[in-house]
C-alpha cells in the first residue's frame, strides 16, 4: 500500500503559523485583519422578473375613489334623540343658573333680615326705656325702688340691641352707630342707676344715729360700751364692703368718721362713769352730726347720679328716634 503525502498549502500553513493572543479576545479585540460584526447579515434583495412584468411601481388604486358624501342631520334628530339626557342637562343648567342668583342675592337678604332685626329689638328698648326713668327718679327718695325687675328687663333689651347691630355691614354704618350708642348709653345708665340704688341702700340703714342711753343711773357701763361696740362693729362691716368706684366722696367721709368712732365711745363711756348725762348727750350729739352731714354728702353725689342718668336716657332716645327715622 503506497502513501501518498501531499505537500502542505502555502495558504494553511500561513493560517497556523499566525499567532492568536487570547487576551485580546477576551477583552472584545481580535488581531485578525479580516472585518466581522455581530450584525445578522441579510441578503440582497433581487428583483425577480416577474416583479418587472407586473409593473411592481405603478399607482395603486385610490381607496376614496368611489366615496360619496351622506346626509348625517337624520341620525341626530327624530327618534334616535335620548331626550332624557337633553332634559336632565337643561335641569342642570337651569339649577346651577339659580344657585348661583341665589348665592348674589345672599348679602342682600341677610342684611335686610339684620335691619330688620335692628329696627325690632330697637322698637323694644324704645318701649322699655321708660323703667329707667322711674327707677333714676326713685333714687331722690329714701325708699327702695320697686321697678328692679323691668330695670333688669331693660338692661337685656339693650344688650341684645347691642348684639343683634353688629351684625350689619358697612353698608348699614349710620344705622349700627345709631343701635350701638342707644344700647351703650342705656346700659350704662342702668348701671349707674343700679349701683347708685345698691349703695344707698346699704348705707342709709347706718347713717340713723343709734339710740343710746344716757342717764348714768339707767344703765350700766359694760352694756353701754357693749351697745355702742355693736353699732360699731355693724357700721365698719357696711363700710368695708362698698365698692371704691361708686360714691367714693361719700366712702371717704364714712371713712374719716369710722377712725374716730373710737374716741366719741370713749367720751359716751367717760361721762357715763362720772354720772355726766349732759357729757353722754355731748358725745352723741356729736356723732349724729357727723351721721347728718354724711347723708347730706350722699344725697348730693345721687343728685349728680341722677342728673347722669337721665343724661343717658336722653341719649338713648336721641339715637333710637334716628335709628327708626323719626
Amino acid at each position: 500500500m503506497t502513501a501518498t503525502i501531499k505537500p502542505p498549502d502555502s495558504r494553511t500553513s500561513a493560517r497556523r503559523r499566525s499567532l492568536r493572543f487570547s487576551s485580546l479576545e477576551t477583552l472584545g479585540f481580535s488581531d485578525a485583519t479580516t472585518t466581522w460584526s455581530d450584525s445578522p447579515v441579510t441578503e440582497k434583495t433581487v428583483d425577480k422578473p416577474e416583479d418587472h412584468r407586473r409593473g411592481r411601481h405603478e399607482a395603486e388604486p385610490d381607496p376614496f375613489s368611489d366615496w360619496h358624501p351622506a346626509e348625517i342631520g337624520g341620525p341626530l334628530t327624530g327618534r334616535k334623540v335620548r331626550w332624557s339626557v337633553v332634559v336632565i342637562f337643561v335641569l342642570v343648567v337651569a339649577g346651577a343658573a339659580a344657585f348661583a342668583y341665589w348665592l348674589y342675592q345672599r348679602p342682600s337678604v341677610i342684611e335686610q333680615a339684620s335691619v330688620a332685626t335692628v329696627t325690632e329689638r330697637a322698637l323694644a328698648l324704645d318701649a322699655s326705656l321708660s323703667a329707667l326713668d322711674d327707677f333714676n327718679a326713685d333714687l331722690l327718695g329714701d325708699t327702695a325702688s320697686t321697678g328692679t325687675a323691668k330695670l333688669f328687663a331693660l338692661e337685656s333689651e339693650a344688650r341684645t340691641l347691642f348684639s343683634t347691630s353688629g351684625a350689619l355691614d358697612g353698608s348699614a354704618t349710620e344705622l349700627r352707630s345709631a343701635a350701638l350708642r342707644a344700647a351703650s348709653s342705656t346700659l350704662d345708665g342702668v348701671r349707674l342707676a343700679d349701683a347708685a340704688h345698691s349703695y344707698r341702700a346699704a348705707v342709709l340703714p347706718t347713717l340713723v344715729p343709734p339710740t343710746l342711753e344716757t342717764d348714768p343711773e339707767l344703765i350700766a357701763l359694760d352694756e353701754a360700751a357693749r351697745q355702742f361696740g355693736a353699732w360699731q362693729l355693724s357700721f365698719d362691716q357696711m363700710r368695708t364692703a362698698l365698692p371704691d368706684e361708686v360714691l367714693p366722696d361719700v366712702t371717704q367721709q364714712l371713712d374719716i368718721l369710722a377712725g374716730d368712732l373710737t374716741s366719741i365711745m370713749g367720751r359716751y363711756v367717760d361721762a357715763l362713769r362720772e354720772d355726766d348725762e349732759a357729757g353722754a348727750n355731748g358725745a352723741l350729739l356729736e356723732l349724729s352730726s357727723r351721721l347728718a352731714q354724711i347723708r347730706s354728702v350722699m344725697n348730693n353725689a345721687i343728685a349728680d347720679v341722677h342728673g347722669r342718668v337721665s343724661g343717658r336716657v336722653a341719649e338713648a332716645r336721641e339715637s333710637l328716634d334716628r335709628l327708626l327715622g323719626r
